[in-house]
């Protein structure tokens, strides 16, 4: 190439000279049809062609993944949550993103239904199973950490907490040894059962929301009135209407 670049302005001026630039211009042209055609073949010699646009991670099949299952769910193909559960996964322990999915056109699935179906039942009950596995984890970690090393300590707090509490009523005009009955009403009303000391999958929703209902009302009980413990109260009004048991907590 360096020679053909050295050699072609001294022949292409000869030319000119004696046929003229016109037809310097057209033999110019005539070659560089003629590489084009020699260099056709080129194109589906990889590394030769123009390369495409690298995709995204999201968009394609990353190291020790199953490149196949990877692939089927980018074409919108069905693959069971159970698998992309996992290929998800491991993108987020590893700091990845997840799979981007794009899904099939009506036309193309409309005689497949029943068995979109078929398949969607499958995957829900994958997720609920998921679901009740994670809120169970969940729960032993919280009844684990509840759990002290050492009983006794427990205890001595216990007995702490009791001697302010009646310390308290006494300093207060209270006589606990005269009318335990009221106090023990006044402790009731004052501390409601707020759920099990152990938290299970079927009433952690029911002690979450007692919590929250104890705590609105003694913020509320000390005059605290801000907007938005207003709103939590409508909002935690709603929710146990319409999420728990007839009956109220």
């Amino acid at each position: 190439m360096n020679f053909g670049a050295a050699l072609s302005p001294f022949v292409l001026g000869i030319i000119s000279d004696k046929l003229g630039t016109p037809t310097a211009i057209w033999i110019c042209v005539g070659i560089s049809f003629l590489a084009a055609l020699i260099n056709v073949p080129l194109i589906w010699v990889k590394g030769c062609n123009v390369p495409e646009k690298p995709r995204p991670k999201e968009l394609r099949p990353l190291r020790g993944e199953d490149k196949e299952m990877v692939e089927k769910a980018l074409k919108g193909e069905w693959i069971p949550a159970e698998e992309l559960e996992y290929i998800n996964k491991e993108r987020y322990e590893n700091g990845q993103p997840y799979l981007l999915i794009h899904p099939r056109r009506y036309e193309d699935e409309k005689e497949e239904l029943a068995v979109l179906r078929k398949r969607a039942k499958k995957d829900f009950l994958f997720h609920q199973a998921e679901d009740i596995q994670q809120i169970q984890q969940v729960c032993d970690k919280v009844n684990t950490s509840m759990q002290a090393s050492d009983p006794n300590e427990v205890d001595e707090i216990n007995r702490q907490v009791g001697e302010w509490f009646i310390s308290y009523l006494t300093d207060n005009g209270y006589a606990p040894q005269m009318d335990s009955t009221l106090i023990k009403q006044v402790i009731m009303s004052s501390f409601p059962s707020v759920g099990d000391s152990t938290v299970t999958p079927e009433n952690l929703e029911e002690i979450l929301l007692s919590h929250e209902k104890s705590y609105t009302r003694l913020i509320e009980s000390e005059g605290f009135d801000e907007p938005k413990n207003q709103s939590f109260s409508k909002v935690l009004s709603v929710a146990q209407s319409t999420m728990l048991p007839k009956g109220g907590l």
